[in-house]
């Protein structure tokens, strides 16, 4: 009877430390969100409403080990589904970047999801340094609502300052530009001129760790950063609420 009551003990204090795990391990968003409606585009863009300012350029870096691409599919298209017309998704090591044709078909499945008989007036073109856009074509011209997605890697951020430093000391030999003339606001202005993005407005960064990783070093002066402990299982929900937070975040620069 001693032996049995023990072994039910044993039983009972593995079974608590396996849900404890399991607990541990599921973002709390997925614990406490309830069972949800359908979102549609007509509702995001309803909520888009709510918004005190929707930003131009949103950036989503995942600093986790594991990625979800369905997920990171849905960010993406609710951001554009918000209006958001650029978004850059970076991860360190590239991982992201070296399976963009997987993305591509969860952001179409995404879209078929999500915007149903609109999906064709959106549209959503994926593309990295080493793969720039393609040319809009005829269709795509005409289509309301359109989205850039550029994917990232530590690389890309290291080899634009390189290359940046490359073209100034050229354009100093050349007579092009005078060194007196070399200062920040001169220099943001030919890094813009050379990435044809915007700076990030927001970054929504994944992952428990308190570092940027290498993303964008030259565009993050002024962007908002929002941490959330991980992009698997997240919710629309929970990505409103990250955009929320920073509409009525009141920015102030220095002079």
């Amino acid at each position: 009877m001693r032996a049995y009551f023990l072994r039910l003990i044993h039983y009972v204090i593995a079974l608590a430390e396996f849900l404890q795990h399991l607990v541990l391990r599921m973002p709390l968003y997925a614990i406490f969100t309830p069972m949800k409606l359908k979102t549609t585009a007509s509702t995001i863009q309803e909520d888009s409403k709510l918004l005190k300012k929707i930003p131009s350029h949103v950036g989503i870096l995942v600093a986790e080990d594991e990625f979800s691409l369905k997920d990171l599919a849905n960010v993406i298209v609710w951001s554009v589904a918000l209006g958001i017309s650029y978004i850059s998704v970076y991860d360190i090591n590239g991982e992201i970047k070296r399976n963009s044709v997987v993305l591509q078909r969860n952001i179409e499945k995404s879209k078929l999801d999500i915007m149903a008989q609109d999906q064709s007036s959106y549209d959503i073109q994926l593309f990295s340094t080493s793969q720039p856009a393609a040319e809009a074509t005829s269709n795509s011209k005409h289509k309301p609502h359109k989205a850039d997605v550029l994917l990232l890697c530590i690389e890309d951020g290291h080899k634009r300052i390189v290359d940046m430093a490359r073209h100034v000391s050229q354009m100093v030999t050349s007579g092009m530009l005078r060194q007196e003339d070399i200062i920040p606001s001169r220099i943001d202005n030919l890094f813009q001129e050379s990435f044809h993005f915007p700076d990030p407005d927001v970054c929504l960064k994944f992952g428990n760790t308190d570092c940027l990783f290498g993303y964008l070093p030259w565009q993050m002066r002024l962007t908002e950063i929002i941490s959330m402990p991980s992009h698997r299982g997240i919710g629309y929900k929970c990505f409103l609420s990250s955009l929320l937070r920073y509409a009525n975040t009141s920015q102030r620069f220095g002079k």
